[in-house]
């Protein structure tokens, strides 16, 4: 508010000042002459992120209030009874341990963790989505709201989102985005500095980027000297422009760095449909553990290892090991399986080469029972089975 309507009232006050109201009547005064802009609501200056410990902390606070009607009402009634409650009377930990069962078992963003994988146990940890409490839906999120948003660059992966219904309502955070202050996603950038050499990173929420010029070209332009680069791609206030390489101030430093993991997995995904790129970044989250492992012949540098203390069942040599590398034929038919279908030999289920092996496990439960008097025959009552898989 300080930033929007021009104010220095200290960041501790919480409640509203009458400084507060006639700058804001003051600014929409203004607008209604044409003074001033309007602020956009999809942009994530304007938007913030709720961690999970926000949500926890939410749910803490309901817990509490459960627990001081449940303390209100154990005074009311020892009153009406004429008794002394004592301490453990009191104060129990069912309200807090209702309210978190409750939230982790019936709240929309609640879910298991998805382990298919190493890459969708990475993948799913870095998700954002616009449901849940308070929220959209699928259904009345309009458009605009699901639409890529200069403000994303570098934040949230422009490829990498549900398919369906959801699509551009969850969206995945890019390979190097943190979260930062106050719910803001911020991006690094290297500073350039005319009067020193050293180059420093530096890590921008997304009001603060659009003041700045940021070189928007690949990594090995950017790392030549200034003098052999005259003119270079830049965004500045949410629009790309060519500029010299004197006006840039930031630039990005990393070919991924606009990208989610699972798509910057996808060999020369600038060359790729954007539909299709889509579809490959979710089906590696659905690549099962094979037998037989093996390493990508083709790939991003992405899947290199690094301290490798045993291998996994979808990792070799320490390194990223989702599938396998196959010779595979595009032949149309007529053009009924353009762009959805591929020749392969069936050499591939006699040799076992995409078998992978599953193990269930199911548990019953029995309770013994008994009906009519004493002694009489004891009979063994049986629940429907229970499915999980390891």
């Amino acid at each position: 508010m300080n930033q929007r309507l021009n104010l220095d009232i200290p960041h501790n006050n919480t409640f509203l000042l009458p400084r507060d109201i006639l700058a804001a009547a003051d600014h929409l005064i203004g607008m209604k002459f044409g003074m001033g802009t309007l602020d956009d609501m999809n942009h994530l200056k304007n938007k913030r992120i709720r961690s999970v410990a926000d949500l926890l902390q939410d749910q803490f606070g309901l817990a509490l209030i459960r627990l001081e009607n449940v303390v209100r009402g154990t005074i009311c009634g020892a009153i009406r009874h004429k008794l002394i409650p004592t301490p453990q009377n009191l104060v129990t930990s069912t309200p807090l341990t209702t309210t978190y069962e409750s939230f982790f078992g019936l709240h929309p963003l609640s879910q298991v963790l998805d382990r298919t994988n190493p890459l969708t146990q990475i993948v799913h940890g870095r998700k954002s989505s616009y449901l849940g409490p308070g929220g959209l839906t699928g259904r009345t999120a309009s458009f605009r709201i699901r639409d890529i948003h200069p403000s994303h660059y570098g934040r949230i992966c422009p490829i990498d989102t549900s398919e369906g219904i959801n699509v551009g309502l969850i969206g995945s955070l890019t390979i190097h985005a943190k979260l930062g202050h106050l719910g803001s996603l911020e991006s690094p950038f290297y500073e350039i500095s005319a009067r020193s050499k050293k180059v420093r990173m530096l890590y921008l929420s997304p009001n603060r980027d659009e003041y700045y010029m940021i070189a928007a070209g690949n990594c090995l332009a950017l790392n030549r000297g200034a003098r052999e680069e005259q003119v270079v791609p830049a965004r500045y206030r949410q629009e790309f422009l060519t500029i010299a390489w004197e006006q840039v101030r930031l630039r990005s430093f990393f070919p991924f760095q606009y990208f989610s993991i699972g798509a910057s997995l996808i060999p020369f995904i600038e060359h790729n449909d954007a539909n299709r790129a889509l579809m490959s970044s979710n089906m590696q989250r659905q690549a099962v553990p094979l037998a037989r492992s093996e390493k990508c012949i083709v790939g991003t540098g992405l899947e290199r290892q690094g301290q490798v203390l045993a291998d996994g069942a979808a990792t070799v040599g320490g390194e990223l090991a989702l599938g396998k590398n196959i010779l595979v034929a595009y032949m149309p038919w007529e053009g009924y399986n353009f762009e959805d279908a591929v020749l392969i030999s069936e050499r591939l289920v006699y040799e076992d080469v995409y078998t992978s092996f599953h193990i269930r496990k199911y548990e019953i439960q029995t309770h013994v029972t008994s009906q009519g008097l004493k002694g009489s025959l004891t009979k063994y009552r049986i629940w429907k089975p229970i499915y999980s898989e390891i």
